[in-house]
C-alpha cells in the first residue's frame, strides 16, 4: 500500500519540478535577453559632416558609453541633403537597436521644406531621449548702436527694410528663428542667406550684415572676444556662461522661444521593451557628470529624456515651425 501511494504522489511532484524548473529558465533566459542589449556594435549615425555640433555631441556620447559603460558604439557620418541622408538611411534601418540616428532641429522642420522627401519623420522616426537644448543668441554688428533687443525691434521699425539679417542658408535654425522673431514683432528686415555660417561672421564684423541669429554654441567665441555684440539669449533662464546676457523673456518677448537641440532616434517599429532598453544606455551615458559637463561647456542644458517626453517635444517642434515655415513660404529643393 505504501508503495503504491508512493508512485502516486512522487509522479505529480516530478511533474511539477519539471514545470517549474522550465519557468525559471524561461524567466533566466528573459532575463538575460533583457540584459544583454547590446550584444554587438551600435552605429550612431550622424547626418552631418565630421566636426560640427552634432558629431561633436555624438562622440561625446558615443565614448562615454564605449569607454565607461563597455559597450561598443561607433559614430558615422553620412552627410548630405540637409540631414536627409542619413536620417533616410536609419529609417530604412532595422528597429532592433543598432542603427540609431543623432536627430537635431533638420529632422522637425525638413518634412515642411523639402517636396519631395523620401520618408516621413513624425511617422518613420522613433523618438528615444533628447540629448540636450542650446539656447540662440541675437548678436548685432559693431556698427549697431541697439544694446539690447527692444532696441534693435525699436531700429527695425524706424527704418523698415534697411537691416540685414544673416543665415547659414535658407530654411536653417539661424533662417527660422529670425523669420520667427520678425513675425513677433512684426518688423521689416532683409534675410540675406550665405552658404555657411562662418562668412556671416566675417560680413556682420565688417558691417554688411547687421544681425545675426546663432546657437550659443557658435556665437560663444566671437561675445567673448568682444567682435560682436549679443543682445539676447533665449530659454529660461541666463547661461552660466554669460551671466550678464539678458534672456529675450527677461526683455519682454516671452513667446520667442528658439533652439539648437540634439536626440537620439531610430527607425519606426522598434519594439517597446527594446525602446527601453536603448533609453537606458543612452539617459544613463546623458546623466554621467562627464557628459553632462561636456555639454555645458558646449552651452547645452542637458536632458537624458524619457522617450515619451521627447517624442511630445519633438511633435511640438514639428507643429511650431511647419505652421511658420508656411506663413513664410519657405521652400527648398533637394
Amino acid at each position: 500500500m505504501s508503495c503504491q501511494l508512493s508512485r502516486t504522489f512522487t509522479r505529480p511532484v516530478r511533474t511539477l519540478a519539471l514545470v517549474l524548473a522550465g519557468i525559471a529558465g524561461l524567466v533566466s533566459s528573459q532575463t538575460t535577453l533583457a540584459q544583454s542589449y547590446p550584444d554587438k556594435t551600435i552605429r550612431l549615425i550622424v547626418p552631418y559632416g565630421s566636426g560640427g555640433g552634432v558629431d561633436v555631441v555624438a562622440r561625446t556620447v558615443a565614448d562615454y558609453i564605449s569607454n565607461k559603460m563597455g559597450k561598443t558604439v561607433v559614430v558615422e557620418n553620412r552627410a548630405g541633403a540637409g540631414g536627409n541622408v542619413g536620417s533616410g538611411f536609419v529609417v530604412k534601418s532595422e528597429p532592433d537597436g543598432y542603427t540609431l540616428l543623432v536627430a537635431s532641429n533638420s529632422n522637425a522642420v525638413n518634412n515642411s521644406l523639402y517636396k519631395n522627401m523620401a520618408y516621413d519623420a513624425s511617422k518613420d522616426l522613433t523618438p528615444i531621449t533628447l540629448i540636450g537644448t542650446v539656447p540662440m543668441v541675437l548678436l548685432v554688428s559693431p556698427s549697431v548702436t541697439a544694446k539690447s533687443a527692444n532696441e534693435v525691434v525699436a531700429l527695425a521699425r524706424a527704418k523698415p527694410g534697411s537691416l540685414n539679417v544673416g543665415s547659414g542658408g535658407s530654411g536653417t535654425g539661424e533662417h527660422l528663428a529670425f523669420e520667427m522673431f520678425k513675425r513677433q514683432n512684426n518688423i521689416d528686415a532683409q534675410h540675406v542667406p550665405y552658404r555657411g555660417g562662418t562668412a556671416v561672421y566675417t560680413d556682420l564684423m565688417g558691417g554688411q550684415i547687421q544681425l545675426f541669429f546663432n546657437n550659443q554654441l557658435g556665437a560663444s567665441p566671437y561675445i567673448r572676444s568682444g567682435q560682436l555684440k549679443a543682445v539676447g539669449i533665449t530659454g529660461n533662464q541666463r547661461s552660466p556662461q554669460f551671466p550678464d546676457l539678458p534672456t529675450f523673456a527677461e526683455q519682454g518677448f516671452k513667446d520667442f522661444k528658439a533652439f539648437v537641440w540634439w536626440g537620439i532616434m531610430g527607425p519606426a517599429g522598434i519594439p517597446s521593451t527594446r525602446l527601453t532598453e536603448i533609453n537606458k544606455l543612452f539617459t544613463t551615458a546623458i546623466h554621467s557628470p562627464e557628459v553632462r559637463a561636456r555639454l555645458e561647456s558646449l552651452g547645452a542644458v542637458p536632458a537624458g529624456s524619457s522617450a515619451a517626453e521627447f517624442s511630445s517635444f519633438f511633435n511640438n517642434e514639428i507643429s511650431v515651425w511647419s505652421t511658420l515655415i508656411k506663413d513664410a513660404k519657405i521652400q527648398l529643393t533637394e
